[in-house]
């Protein structure tokens, strides 16, 4: 290009101090008195709502410049008014192509991008110091190779639109096998969203008569795009370059339009737009991460650009003629060129819909999500979960609840009141699929008891069954249960609240199954028992509410403020879990003020032990805590009571805790008398503190050193006193017995076995 013939386009010179504009005669004032060692001003220039101060500008360039910079560089700074931001325009025609520089017309000198932030914010403290920094900042930066940021999105200064148009990636990509129209609010038509039509559409208020075209331009033959076409004319010359025949494909399109005008009419008079997506390239040729997507849009209608290509004709008869003006000729015309160089193509910001692929990369991750999800509880837990990972681009979903919304739950859950008596499942279901913009589904509801569904029981199985991931989100201890042993091979996690509604609980398996729920449940409620930091974590708040009347209809009274900010918290622990084999257990306490509290504890490996029909489990975290208990009374015999969650139905004893011997125990080398004193103490303390999931269920001991844990005469003889104890719970009495390398169980005076 001719910088003289930008200039001359540009305005009039003029004395940089006949200048008008307030931002540019103090950035001209502080030139003179205070930065004429780093820059001259050489002129003014005044134009039809622009002015221009021309400088020489000492760049401070390096004696090996990365870049083909000059040691003095001529500058011009533009104004637009005095609330428009400024732009630095580089007057050489033959300034190289760097990062960081904004989009321009091929008729307009290349730009530097001095500051990333909206003018609106920049402005509040923009002085002529800080923009002759900035500049200076600009060239040091570009002669060292350190302007790093190779995107370059399109500046509104230059060639932006006031236009924005939104369009799924699916249908971007897909945009030959669609006929596509833009839809906008009858308040707000500068934003269209991008869809198919629909057979038979015609324009509404709502429905902008626009066409599109859209191509993605493969990395194979993408070139850096260095100016920004601004003509039907110069767009194509861009895209043959990058091995795309813009007019020839457009030819073919008009034509099967121009034959279907009289059913269709209004693809016709349509103004139209060309969509392109393209790979993002550094001035080097490499490629960088992200795509650049534009679309440019003509300000002349399909068919006067059907005529400059020369397959279509004006109707020039008088009368009833065309629906829209315009004839497919018989033989193909020889294009105008000098027409379609002239019709504008004016640039226009592309947004994509917010699907998977767009909600995982501002989540920070790199990886796409679409394991299969079923999250078995819609409630205030369980919606906000599913709106956190949702968002974050996590799972297809299967949600199930038998539940409803009523009244008081919206004060912690999603809905809304046009949602109240809606089903719960339905409802973050609708809310999930409303949220990811997708060709398939992403969401799906089973309103049903998942323990007790009977109609929905084939529909349940066929979810559960085909689930990678299975969300417990109940806050039912029998359904978290439930969902534990459900033969299926998708990994589980739960997610609760406590009583109180203080903490948030995580409880995910490892991705081998080898701990199950039923197993971190109860080394989740040892951790709870045993860490004084966790005093009250299970008690009830300070309050409830009745919301019937009826003595089981009462809810806890928790801030909805709270449930965000702990369900965020656990989503994110969530998330992370479900990336990683191992297992987790999580808690999070709020306090009033806001202050988290995290304990955390790593699932410990089981081993179980059966006996008759029951099956007795015990992590290797607690083994270790009663081999350390043996230690330090070696080398006397010692002993204590033992904790543990105890399911009836299900003939499963999970031990929790061995608490050390009683003070007035009795120990010798060769046997060994549990005390009584506190005792009673220290169970009720555990009780309370796990509000009585974890009981007595027997005693430990250990024998001496060089012996094994196989039950011994007396260990039998106590065994029948253990048995009487607890023959008045219907329960089998246990006994642990401890030796130099292993444990042995007792179970009603049955040897538990190993269970591999």
């Amino acid at each position: 290009m001719d910088i003289d013939d930008w200039l001359n386009a540009y305005g009039s010179p003029v004395a940089a101090k006949e200048l008008t504009y307030t931002v540019a005669t103090s950035l001209v004032s502080f030139v003179e008195r205070y930065a004429s060692h780093l820059t001259e001003i050489i002129e003014g220039r005044q134009g039809k709502g622009y002015e221009l101060v021309v400088l020489d500008f000492q760049t401070g360039k390096p004696q090996k410049s990365v870049h083909p910079i000059k040691r003095i560089e001529r500058i011009g700074i533009s104004f637009t008014s005095d609330t428009g931001m400024p732009v630095v325009f580089m007057m050489r025609a033959d300034f190289p192509d760097t990062e960081h520089q904004l989009l321009t017309p091929e008729d307009v000198p290349r730009a530097i991008c001095i500051d990333d932030r909206p003018w609106a914010e920049a402005r509040l403290t923009w002085t002529p110091a800080e923009l002759i920094e900035r500049i200076l900042s600009w060239f040091r930066r570009a002669g060292h190779g350190e302007l790093h940021d190779a995107h370059q999105p399109l500046d509104p200064v230059f060639i932006g639109s006031s236009l924005s148009f939104i369009i799924s990636r699916d249908i971007l990509h897909r945009a030959s096998e669609y006929d596509l129209v833009g839809l906008h609010s009858t308040d707000q038509k500068q934003i269209l969203r991008v869809r198919p039509a629909q057979t038979g559409e015609r324009p509404t208020a709502n429905i902008e008569p626009i066409c599109f075209f859209a191509y993605s331009i493969p990395p194979e033959n993408m070139q850096r795009l260095q100016f920004a076409p601004d003509t039907l004319g110069s767009l194509s010359s861009m895209l043959m370059t990058r091995g795309i025949d813009l007019f020839e494909d457009l030819r073919t399109c008009f034509s099967e339009w121009l034959l279907q005008a009289e059913d269709v009419p209004w693809r016709v008079l349509s103004r139209f737009a060309v969509i392109v997506e393209m790979p993002i390239i550094a001035p080097d040729g490499s490629p960088q991460e992200g795509t650049d997507l534009r679309a440019f849009i003509t300000d002349q209608p399909v068919g006067e650009i059907a005529v400059a290509l020369g397959v279509a004709c004006r109707d020039q008869r008088s009368g009833e003629g065309s629906r829209t003006g315009y004839l497919k000729t018989v033989l193909q015309e020889s294009e105008d060129t000098e027409t379609l160089h002239a019709i504008k193509a004016q640039s226009a910001e592309i947004h994509y819909e917010f699907d998977r692929q767009l909600a995982t990369k501002l989540s920070g991750r790199s990886n796409i999500d679409e394991r299969k999800a079923v999250m078995v509880g819609a409630g205030a837990i369980g919606s906000h979960v599913a709106e956190c990972l949702t968002r974050e681009g996590r799972f297809s979903w299967t949600v199930i609840d038998d539940d409803r919304l009523l009244p008081h739950n919206i004060a912690r859950h999603t809905g809304r009141d046009s949602d109240v008596i809606k089903s719960k499942a339905s409802l973050v279901a609708a809310q999930i699929e409303n949220t990811i913009h997708e060709a398939k589904q992403v969401a799906c509801d089973i309103a049903a008891n998942v323990m007790a569904a009977v109609d929905s029981r084939e529909e349940i199985d066929r979810a559960l069954d085909s689930a990678d991931i299975i969300i417990d989100a109940t806050a039912s201890v029998l359904a978290a249960r439930y969902l534990s042993d459900y033969s299926a091979i998708a990994r589980r996690a739960s997610v609760f609240f406590n009583p109180s509604g203080k903490s948030a609980v995580l409880l995910s398996e490892p991705a081998c199954r080898s701990v199950t729920l039923r197993d971190l449940e109860a080394q989740y409620l040892g951790l709870v028992a045993r860490d004084d930091q966790l005093e009250g974590h299970l008690s009830v708040g300070n309050g409830q509410y009745a919301y019937t009347g009826a003595c089981r209809a009462i809810t806890n009274l928790i801030p909805e403020s709270r449930v965000m900010a702990l369900s965020g918290l656990v989503s994110g622990a969530l998330g992370r879990a479900v990336d990683q084999d191992e297992g987790a257990i999580g808690i999070w306490s709020m306090s009033e003020n806001g202050a988290v509290a995290v304990a955390e504890s790593r699932p410990e490996f089981v081993k179980r032990f059966k006996a008759e029909e029951w099956v007795i489990s015990i992590d290797q975290g607690l083994i270790e805590r009663i081999h350390g208990l043996r230690a330090e009374h070696l080398p006397l015999e010692t002993g204590g009571v033992l904790l543990g969650v105890v399911d009836i139905p299900a003939k499963s004893i999970h031990l929790v805790n061995a608490a050390p011997p009683p003070t007035d125990s009795k120990s010798s080398a060769t046997g060994f008398i549990r005390g009584t004193h506190g005792v009673q103490e220290y169970l009720d303390d555990v009780s309370e503190r796990t509000r009585g999931q974890v009981r007595y269920i027997g005693e430990w001991h250990s024998h001496p050193p060089g012996s094994g844990s196989a039950p011994s005469r007396t260990d039998i003889e106590q065994m029948d006193w253990l048995a009487a104890l607890f023959e008045m719970d219907t329960l089998p009495a246990l006994m642990l017995i401890a030796g130099e390398h292993d444990i042995s169980i007792v179970l009603a005076n049955t040897n538990a076995a190993p269970v591999c």
